[in-house]
């Protein structure tokens, strides 16, 4: 499966083939195509749940240096890792304006 490129722009969203459980204030995710299951720390979490409606990348960048005491740069440098794992576990939906 060919997967594009995620940018800044691009609008994110949860795939509908998870199912997903907080368990002491940390998501754990199971992936209903791949059988595989994933626990997220607080932080993932708080970024999963953003992602409950489609949301660009740039908002997310945003909403984590507001929350969190993260620089701009690395905070786009590790969300763009987080949701490029997400997006080959299939667990997120990617568009692009």
């Amino acid at each position: 499966m060919h997967e594009s490129p995620i940018t800044p722009d691009s609008i994110i969203c949860q795939s509908q083939s998870q199912v997903a459980t907080e368990i002491d204030g940390e998501l754990v995710l199971l992936s209903i195509d791949k059988g595989n299951y994933y626990g997220m720390n607080k932080v993932l979490t708080a970024i999963w749940n953003w992602l409950g409606e489609p949301t660009k990348v740039s908002d997310i960048c945003k909403k984590m240096t507001e929350t969190y005491e993260v620089s701009a740069e690395v905070c786009e440098k590790d969300v763009m890792k987080v949701l490029g794992d997400l997006q080959q576990e299939g667990l997120i939906d990617i568009r692009h304006p």
